[in-house]
């Protein structure tokens, strides 16, 4: 199974006691979506599009010594906020080793979010949370980005040091001259 670190949709950032990975994956993103929705009178339910919150979010900051800032509190929700830190942590179930060991459930999920997320922390640090999780799978995260470019990187080389050693292997470069027919 792959680990998260290699989707460039997952996302590594600080909260609370360490670093964790926050992702969302399909399953998890489309039952977010439907829980974060609404029920119209008929009780039709409606999901509320994950794309649009990263919208009204990114609307609502402004970035300052690399650090985003809330310019506008619009349309956030805390409620909202804290959800989808809690699934993030969840989906991307790799943390800091703190006696727990490093995978994320849903318990340790829900008392990191009762530590990190609002009411513990102030709005524009949870919303920040999920704007960069919502980010990085909309947008791919930048970090990531370049990670998994250099990883692509050392793969090629690394295929290219194998080629050129089969090669040698083949034409008889690379043996023993007395092997080599020398």
């Amino acid at each position: 199974m792959t680990h998260v670190s290699e989707h460039l949709t997952a996302t590594r950032q600080f909260v609370y006691d360490g670093e964790y990975w926050l992702f969302l994956p399909l399953k998890t993103a489309i039952e977010l979506e439907n829980r974060l929705g609404h029920e119209d009178r008929d009780g039709k339910r409606w999901p509320k599009s994950l794309a649009r919150i990263h919208g009204q979010l990114m609307g609502s900051f402004y970035e300052q010594d690399g650090n985003l800032k809330l310019l506008d509190g619009g349309d956030i929700h805390p409620a909202e906020l804290n959800e989808i830190l809690r699934c993030g942590l969840i989906g991307g179930n790799s943390g800091p080793d703190l006696g727990e060991g490093t995978e994320v459930g849903p318990r340790r999920a829900a008392n990191l979010v009762e530590l990190a997320g609002y009411p513990a922390r102030p709005i524009e640090e949870v919303a920040g949370l999920a704007f960069r999780l919502l980010h990085a799978m909309i947008m791919g995260d930048p970090a990531q980005r370049e990670a998994l470019a250099d990883k692509a990187e050392e793969s090629d080389a690394a295929g290219d040091r194998m080629a050129r050693q089969g090669g040698a292997a083949m034409t008889g470069r690379g043996k023993p001259a007395e092997e080599a027919g020398a």
